[in-house]
């Protein structure tokens, strides 16, 4: 299950995935709004790239370009929180983890 921050919407889930799916695995927030799935502009869904990347669930690796890190990866998988915090807790074991497994997602 996935554990959003309250600072998340659903257009940041759509964002994360379009970057694990990508090939190449760097896109524009315009490659991204052009995609069909994305019914929000260009500058909306920049906005909602540089807030990803805040949290480090993204990472601005040239000037609008951005590539999914391994906290985004983590979060699509369910092991990561995305708290309002910064504080993130990656559940790196397959069982039995000490940290984050206690955690009610939001």
């Amino acid at each position: 299950m996935r554990k959003s921050g309250k600072w998340m919407v659903l257009l940041d889930e759509r964002i994360l995935e379009l970057l694990e799916e990508d090939e190449g695995g760097f896109m524009r927030p315009s490659e991204i709004a052009n995609d069909s799935r994305i019914p929000y502009s260009r500058a909306y869904v920049g906005q909602r790239c540089q807030k990803l990347a805040d949290h480090g669930l993204i990472q601005e690796v040239s000037t609008a370009v951005y590539r999914i890190t391994d906290e985004g990866r983590a979060y699509l998988e369910g092991t990561y929180d995305a708290s309002e915090t910064n504080d993130v807790t990656v559940d790196t074991s397959d069982a039995n983890s000490e940290q984050g497994s206690d955690q009610a997602g939001q």
